[in-house]
């Protein structure tokens, strides 16, 4: 319907084929505002720092973004319905939704992210925010939250997006070491893996346990002989690391969507992992496991069941495979579209 304007935000430790902004990539008919940088850098830092920080992050290139948006705003058709999407919620949101009314046949909306208890200290300045005529939630339990806080009129849970066509299980795989893997660094319950990896090493044999994390935060792992840790790695060595693990096992502190997770279902992996957030919503069907935020020996007691049970493994792998093509981003683009209609 009409015309869709997403505002780009990608974050820097998404692989290639990672990260909400590939929702981009599957909207047909829709264009993707990057920041102008014809305005001059110091510009738009000056204004930035005069923008008020309570309501998100607003940086240079917010300002940049918000250039090129009010430009592509005026320039356009005035007849054809034009829908702004901020692919993230958290950040650049101001002046344009603000002054929104100006635009006339214009609606506005978002993707948060970001779970309520972030929020509740990312963004004390509502008056923004609340400007929007619709939030899409990645998690459930974002839904009411965001609803109650920032009063906005239409706000729909619609799940993250993975690339089941990139994340794919191996044609050929060859179920030899047992290999669990942890991916990443955001909200990831580190203490859980530090307790969980020598007692899961007695129980299971030759176990080898690979985490993928930034280099910034290697020491967050404590040294075990059966650790391997994997930085910098490029979009073909992860896909490798997941196609050849027996297992993702990622205990969250906190959630909404995890790409990880959605990485794993898509390549066919038994999800081991926290109750927290929306885990739960995006993990139904599948037989994961879901345990209490720290309950370690839990976690510990369903790996070992897991691992060293082979048909359960076999029943687990196709169930997961099955959600993550369900979730993947042609049909979330669909969904995203027809939330953009319902504003009109």
């Amino acid at each position: 319907m009409g015309h869709t304007l997403f505002i780009h935000h990608r974050s820097k430790h998404h692989a290639k084929n990672s990260g909400y902004s590939r929702l981009v990539d599957y909207y047909i008919g829709s264009a993707s505002v990057n920041g102008d940088q014809n305005l001059p850098f110091i510009a738009a830092k000056q204004w930035a720092k005069m923008a008020k920080k309570q309501a998100g992050i607003y940086d240079a290139g917010s300002v940049f973004k918000e250039y090129a948006l009010f430009k592509s705003l005026k320039n356009r058709d005035k007849q054809e319905p034009t829908t702004v999407h901020y692919l993230n919620g958290e950040r650049d949101i101001r002046y344009i939704v603000r002054y929104g009314s100006v635009f006339k046949n214009t609606r506005f909306c978002a993707t948060f992210h970001k779970p309520p208890k972030t929020l509740d200290t990312l963004i004390h300045n509502t008056n923004y925010i609340s400007r929007l005529d619709g939030a899409v939630c990645v998690g459930e339990n974002q839904v009411n939250y965001i609803k109650e806080r920032f009063k906005i009129p239409q706000v729909k849970y619609i799940p993250h997006g993975v690339d089941s066509t990139f994340f794919v299980p191996t044609l050929h795989k060859v179920y030899n070491q047992p290999i669990l893997l942890f991916v990443g660094q955001h909200m990831r319950d580190f203490e859980a893996l530090n307790y969980c990896v020598p007692k899961l090493a007695e129980a299971i044999p030759d176990l080898k346990v690979h985490v993928i994390i930034h280099k910034a935060y290697v020491n967050k792992v404590l040294p075990h002989r059966c650790v391997e840790v994997f930085s910098g790695i490029n979009d073909a060595m992860l896909l490798k690391k997941y196609q050849e693990a027996t297992a993702l096992f990622l205990p969250l502190l906190d959630s909404t969507a995890c790409n990880s997770i959605l990485e794993g279902l898509a390549c066919g992996l038994p999800i081991i992992t926290t109750d927290v957030g929306g885990n739960s919503g995006y993990l139904k069907s599948t037989d994961a496991v879901l345990t209490k935020l720290g309950a370690y020996d839990d976690l510990i007691e369903h790996t070992i069941k897991i691992v060293l049970n082979e048909s359960l493994l076999e029943t687990m792998r196709k169930k997961s495979r099955m959600k993550g093509e369900a979730l993947d981003w042609e049909f979330v683009a669909s969904d995203v579209n027809d939330f953009h209609a319902s504003l009109f």
